[in-house]
């Protein structure tokens, strides 16, 4: 009876695991590894188009990926505000401290299921914490580090999520590091799916730049992906992103449900 108590115990102790992290293999980096996650990357050759940028504007120039690891317990000593890991004992780093107008992608495509629909509303969720910690150089906003992260519908690529962001960005409440470096504290998004996520396929991209000048560089930290709220830290919220159901009107409403709220106000402030 003690042995089939225990292991029951540890039945339910593995599916609170993997509910924990659903939507993507691996998702807090608690096996100490970037599995199930494509790390790519090349270099950065600078923004297309004037601010406000968006993913439009990320221009790769096709190389070796860039520099990724999984980082425990510590300090930035850039960031002295960010407190690692986020969540769990792990916590994923993008791109690095070092130079040279690298850039580094980290990617992963999933299936929303059933598990990600979250009770208290019925609908599927997608949360995630991120902190750029970047460089400011005071170069043209074309030319300076960056971050961006972007969660598209497969089906037809049409943008769930996207946050974008250069080092000194007007609007964007970066908190000073150490010498010129700059950073944001760990922000917590919640994006709000429709019903009609379930059985389809999302991809996410995060991308951290060093600037095109490759004297200057930008890292992100990024974890807790799954449907699960991201506890234990302290992440700032990200206003909740409701994403409406797809197609053009539904994609016009998203458009226009984002155009007022906060979390455009990094991009308008540029």
């Amino acid at each position: 009876m003690r042995h089939r108590i225990r292991l029951i115990a540890a039945v339910s102790l593995l599916a609170c695991a993997g509910a924990s992290h659903a939507v993507f293999v691996n998702g807090g980096f608690e096996q100490n590894n970037l599995t199930g996650w494509t790390v790519g990357g090349g270099s950065n050759p600078g923004l297309t188009g004037t601010p406000p940028f968006t993913g439009a504007s990320v221009q790769i120039t096709p190389g070796a990926p860039g520099p990724a690891s999984v980082v425990g317990a510590g300090a930035d000593p850039r960031a002295p505000g960010i407190t690692l890991p986020r969540v769990g004992q792990y916590t994923a780093k993008i791109n690095d401290e070092n130079t040279g107008a690298r850039l580094t992608t980290l990617a992963q495509t999933d299936t929303v299921t059933a598990a990600d629909v979250d009770p208290a509303d019925g609908l599927p969720h997608l949360r995630f914490s991120f902190a750029p910690v970047l460089d400011d150089p005071a170069h043209s906003p074309d030319e300076q580090p960056y971050f961006y992260v972007v969660v598209r519908n497969v089906a037809d690529n049409s943008v769930l999520f996207e946050q974008f962001a250069y080092s000194g960005q007007p609007g964007v409440t970066f908190q000073p590091g150490t010498g010129s470096w700059k950073y944001l504290p760990f922000q917590n998004v919640d994006a709000v799916l429709p019903a009609s996520a379930v059985g389809q396929q999302i991809s996410l991209t995060v991308i951290g730049a060093d600037c095109s000048l490759s004297g200057h560089a930008g890292y992100v930290y990024v974890d807790g992906f799954g449907s699960a709220p991201v506890g234990g830290g302290g992440g700032t919220p990200v206003a909740r992103v409701p994403v409406p159901a797809l197609g053009n009107i539904g994609m016009l409403l998203m458009a226009l449900l984002l155009a007022g709220s906060g979390m455009l106000a990094w991009r308008r402030g540029a």
